[in-house]
């Protein structure tokens, strides 16, 4: 099978300065299990593109690119869609570069006049939500957010600092989305060991964080409305998982107890003083929720997708 990958070089989720490596893991994952592999980065005419299968990697749907006939190319067409809530916005990244995002509706419509036929989407519920009514005939095809995994042995819970880690942007939302008012509460909480956010103080990040995270015993993976990063990154890095449990959590196979820590408001301080008093009894559940979490690394996205473009969905 030969895979084109439309994208532009210059994303900053794709470049190494990215606070996060998710989606530039992916992409690169991606990059070498289809390998070799047809970069497209420039207008050109689609007649030009070999290719089975081709797949927009504009996570942010900022790239617009011109590909003269694409909507005639008989290869299958995908587009990557993280954000399913983002709205239209124009604006300037750190580096300078200027930026428009697509809103649902923009991005959708562009999606089908290319003629993509499913839409890659790491949040059920938001693609449901948000990008689903303007779909038409185009699929889901859904695999969580897949970081890496960058260590084969971790280490054990009496080697790291005895605390619970809260580690995240708080970023207030807009309009009727704000995912992280649960997160903005619980680190408040006097029990939280809180660091700053990379994009607020400069901490680890990239390639460095897993390791960064291996640190502490156990951190926080909160957010009201999708399954984040975080809530594999911690696990992968062999710390206990205190989650917000979500639908699509469980469904990945998280059990509160077993293989993470389920926490609301009601149950948050017992749970964390209980953890806090002898985080190593809480070994067996980091250990579970490592073993759960390799099943959504970068590779295995890459291999689902394979699967997805030979006619065989594997996501377990």
């Amino acid at each position: 099978m030969k895979l084109a990958v439309v994208y532009n070089p210059h994303d900053p989720k794709l470049l190494p300065s990215a606070y996060s490596w998710t989606y530039r893991d992916m992409f690169l994952a991606v990059l070498e299990r289809f390998a070799p592999v047809v970069h497209v980065t420039e207008p050109c005419e689609a007649a030009t593109i070999e290719a089975d299968a081709i797949l927009f990697y504009d996570v942010h749907s900022t790239h617009e690119i011109e590909i003269a006939g694409i909507e005639r190319h008989p290869a299958v067409k995908l587009e990557y869609f993280n954000d399913p809530h983002q709205p239209e916005q124009t604006g300037v990244y750190r580096g300078g570069r200027k930026f428009h995002k697509l809103s649902a509706a923009q991005r959708t419509e562009r999606a089908r006049r290319r003629g993509v036929s499913r839409v890659i989407c790491p949040y059920k519920s938001g693609y449901e939500q948000f990008i689903a009514q303007h779909a038409g005939d185009m699929e889901l095809a859904w695999f969580p957010v897949a970081p890496r995994n960058r260590r084969s042995n971790v280490p054990l819970l009496t080697d790291r600092r005895p605390r619970l880690l809260g580690n995240g942007h708080c970023w207030p939302g807009e309009s009727e989305f704000r995912p992280y008012e649960f997160r903005r509460w619980a680190f408040a909480q006097p029990l939280v060991t809180c660091v700053p956010h990379a994009i607020d103080a400069g901490t680890a990040s990239g390639a460095a964080y897993q390791g960064w995270l291996a640190q502490w015993a156990g951190a926080l993976a909160l957010c009201d409305t999708y399954v984040v990063p975080k809530y594999l990154e911690i696990p992968l890095s062999g710390g206990v998982c205190f989650c917000q449990m979500l639908a699509e959590y469980r469904e990945m196979g998280f059990r509160d107890g077993d293989n993470c820590i389920a926490v609301d408001k009601d149950c948050f301080s017992d749970a964390v003083a209980s953890f806090l008093k002898d985080p190593s009894m809480y070994q067996a559940v980091a250990d579970r929720g490592r073993e759960l979490s390799l099943r959504y690394t970068a590779a295995r996205f890459a291999d689902w997708l394979f699967d997805l473009l030979s006619g065989v969905v594997t996501t377990k």
